[in-house]
């Protein structure tokens, strides 16, 4: 329980990361963004053995739903960025139905499923965006919350953080 009780403190730290990081006086208040990424990367160490056990269990590929659930994940994570004052300028001018296909290919891809992703390499596509960790946070969050509203549970929003938060390297390059 333990183990539960710290995932769903850190998913929700996630969800409001955005709104913590930008209201300057609450800032004393809230963790800060390298205490959220902290928090993140710890819940994630002491979840491993149990998520790797899911994975092998049934990939989570097929645990989100497949491709065409994936694709629609895609198009809400899309949709959040696109509203979320603090990165939707970095979506203004991308077609934004592209976008998503290529991220449930990258998705599916990563988590189990035959396809393939062929697309730029995650420090191309992030390159010229100059990600910070809070840009890493608000995206997390608004992901964190396209998987509540699709209905997934718990252990795959916890998978999927933990990968988001394994490929943070490569998308926050500042």
């Amino acid at each position: 329980m333990r183990d539960r009780t710290r995932t769903v403190v850190i998913l929700a730290a996630l969800v409001v990361a955005a709104v913590a990081v930008a209201d300057a006086n609450d800032a004393n208040t809230a963790p800060s963004v390298a205490e959220q990424i902290g928090g993140m990367q710890a819940m994630c160490a002491e979840t491993a053995d149990a998520r790797a056990q899911r994975q092998a269990d049934e990939a989570l590929y097929f645990r989100l739903g497949g491709y065409d659930r994936i694709h629609e994940f895609a198009r809400e994570i899309v949709h959040l960025h696109s509203q979320n004052d603090a990165i939707n300028g970095m979506f203004e001018y991308l077609d934004k139905e592209e976008l998503a296909k290529r991220s449930a290919d990258f998705i599916a891809s990563g988590t189990g499923g035959s396809q393939s992703y062929s697309g730029p390499t995650l420090p191309e596509t992030h390159a010229k965006l100059r990600l910070t960790d809070a840009d890493f946070l608000a995206a997390g969050g608004d992901i964190v919350k396209a998987m509540q509203t699709m209905g997934y549970g718990e252990n795959e929003i916890n998978e999927f953080v933990c990968i988001l938060v394994s490929l943070k390297d490569q998308v926050v390059l500042e």
